[in-house]
């Protein structure tokens, strides 16, 4: 049936004795509606069109059931569920006068410092913390081949120069200097092929000293993925030993239902919730066998677990610090499992950068192997072009001792060209040993140090990274039924005494925690916060009045208001289920129900508005 068709029939229902009106502030009689649609269906031009449509819809679906050979309960069939989003009701959150959470400190600004060529470090001038200034020097390189090349063209510079400074004083004895001048050329030009056939040779022995190189660090990476599953494992254990999230499991001596996560029930949820996704991550690896053809996509899902597993911990100590102590379970007991899960926080941490780090190093083997390669071109070019120019001094010089009475003239035109050529390639190299200074490409302040003296880098390697704290940002997450009590611009309280701004909040949740990630600003110029820490964040929201304890404000556009009923839909085993409600007043955004909603149902509230009682939905709330 059309779009048209159908909004005909509302309209042909709209028109019968006793259908609701839709405008139900200034509702019209049943009967004049009635006599008006009559009128309207009576004209000729409506007639033939809906004769026309009712034609053209019956032979549609004879076509279609001759065709494919199905009835149209079949066709009917192959529609797919509509796209959903819910969000759980929660009757305790209208109660509350603050958001309480937690949330991390970052640093707005944050910058790598990168080595611009291969080198030893044999000097470092910074540790983290230091405050630095743009352009100080913060590490000085070594590489004897770049020292080496960039004496010997700082000798033939000087060398050429000498022999531009003897040529202009040539007298008599000028066929005897030129003889000089051609043996100074030919020494260069056997300089010159040395220099090139090294160059030669690293090349050509790049590509197996590249490939041996690749191998090791994949091989090094297969090892790690192994610790990060006995890492993993870890967690999940202790964890599990504490909630015991799976039947038939030990669990912590004097911990139960009557102590553990007490204070907010919806913590012991959320930590089986989390510990169970980290565990089927954590299944899914156990049954991989990593090669080095692997290794890539295995670290990837060996990421994900432990990212995964962190946060089943970090859940986990929120349920902790909602847990009461009782006569089996002291304080000192629940202290003892929060300083476990703490140092498994810790863990967890580090061990998810080194993973990160190890998959990064994996995924920039090409890009480093090729600057390799590019670099020992760019020699090769570079002492191909150092043969040439000497080869050329050392012609121009045979053919100034061949044409040494020829006069003075020549001959300084012979080694003004050495000179340029020999001061060209000392700019060359002279840029290269520049780089060996490596500085702060910005202002601000070391939080992390990558290198120690007497480490082997590679160019595009980072050394350092500088972050500018003056202004921080505090990223954290709230639930759907919390998200529509904030707004950008409101003001948040930061570890119970300094004062930020809600700066945004993202437009869709995060689709494992279906938490929405907001960020606070935070003038952060008296260094009050410490970028990579945990605060405790408050945001003041208005309360709501409630006409008794068992309502709840939920979203407006979530409920479906007619002349004969008040009704939304809620989520069941992946089908629309309509469930009559009883309103209240309006707040904003929001509504009370006063009666049809009990706590945790999964309320629909957008794609709501075209679902029918038992439709097939999906949820997407990502």
């Amino acid at each position: 049936m059309s779009k048209f068709t159908e909004t005909l029939k509302m309209d042909i229902d709209a028109g019968q004795p006793g259908a609701p009106t839709p405008d139900s502030n200034n509702p019209e009689p049943t009967s004049a509606k009635a006599n008006k649609f009559k009128k309207w269906l009576k004209k000729p031009i409506v007639r033939i069109i809906i004769t026309l449509l009712l034609i053209t819809g019956a032979g549609a679906t004879g076509y279609n059931y001759l065709a494919g050979n199905k009835a149209p309960t079949d066709i009917a069939k192959t529609v797919l569920a509509k796209e959903v989003k819910i969000a759980v009701i929660d009757l305790e959150a209208s109660n509350e006068n603050f958001i309480n959470t937690v949330g991390t400190v970052k640093a707005e600004t944050q910058v790598d410092v990168v080595a611009l060529t291969r080198g030893t470090i044999r000097s470092l001038f910074f540790n983290v913390g230091d405050e630095v200034f743009v352009n100080k020097m913060l590490a000085r390189l070594q590489n004897n081949t770049t020292a080496v090349s960039f004496a010997n063209a700082q000798t033939n510079l000087a060398n050429t120069m000498s022999s531009q400074d003897a040529t202009r004083r040539i007298t008599l004895e000028t066929i005897r200097q030129v003889e000089l001048g051609v043996d100074t050329a030919g020494k260069a030009v056997d300089a010159a092929a040395i220099s090139l056939k090294a160059t030669q040779d690293n090349l050509n022995n790049i590509d197996a000293l590249q490939e041996k190189n690749n191998a090791d660090a994949r091989d090094s990476a297969i090892i790690s993925f192994y610790d990060y599953l006995n890492t993993i494992n870890s967690a999940l254990d202790q964890i599990n030993f504490l909630i015991k999230a799976e039947e038939g499991e030990l669990q912590v001596a004097g911990v139960d239902e009557t102590v553990l996560g007490v204070l907010n029930l919806s913590t012991l949820n959320q930590a089986k919730t989390s510990y169970l996704s980290a565990q089927a991550a954590y299944d899914q690896l156990i049954i991989l066998n990593p090669n080095r053809d692997t290794i890539n996509n295995d670290l990837s899902q060996a990421e994900t677990a432990l990212s995964l597993a962190k946060l089943a911990v970090d859940n986990t100590i929120t349920l902790l610090d909602n847990t009461i102590t009782s006569a089996s379970f002291s304080e000192a007991s629940l202290t003892a499992q929060k300083n476990i899960f703490f140092g498994l926080q810790g863990g967890l941490a580090n061990t998810q950068s080194g993973a990160k780090r190890t998959l990064q190093s994996l995924q920039n083997l090409d890009l480093i192997n090729k600057q390799e390669q590019d670099g020992l071109i760019n020699a090769a070019a570079a002492a191909q072009t150092q043969l040439e120019q000497a080869q050329v001094g050392y012609d121009n010089a045979l053919v100034a001792l061949v044409a040494a009475e020829q006069g003075n003239k020549q001959q300084l035109i012979a080694s003004q060209t050495a000179t340029d050529g020999a001061r060209g390639a000392l700019n060359v190299l002279g840029t290269q040993m520049a780089d060996l200074n490596i500085k702060a490409p910005i202002s601000g302040t070391i939080i992390n140090k990558y290198v120690e003296v007497g480490a082997e880098i590679n160019p595009g390697q980072k050394i350092a990274q500088i972050a500018q704290t003056d202004m921080v940002k505090i990223e954290i997450s709230l639930p759907s039924e919390d998200i529509y009590r904030v707004q950008a611009g409101q003001e948040a309280i930061i570890a119970n005494k300094f004062m930020g701004t809600i700066n945004t909040i993202d437009p869709a949740a995060d689709p494992i925690t279906r938490k929405v990630r907001v960020e606070i600003l935070y003038d952060n110029s008296n260094k009050d916060l410490i970028p990579g820490t945990f605060v405790d964040i408050s945001i003041p929201i208005e309360k709501l009045q409630k006409t008794h304890a068992e309502a709840v404000f939920i979203p407006l556009r979530a409920v479906t208001i007619t002349q004969t009923e008040n009704y939304v839909f809620t989520a069941v085993n992946g089908q629309a289920k309509k469930i009559p409600v009883k309103t209240g007043k309006t707040t904003g955004a929001l509504i009370e129900i006063l009666d049809g909603l009990n706590n945790s149902d999964e309320l629909i509230v957008e794609g709501n508005k075209l679902l029918k009682d038992g439709e097939e939905v999906k949820i997407v709330n990502e």
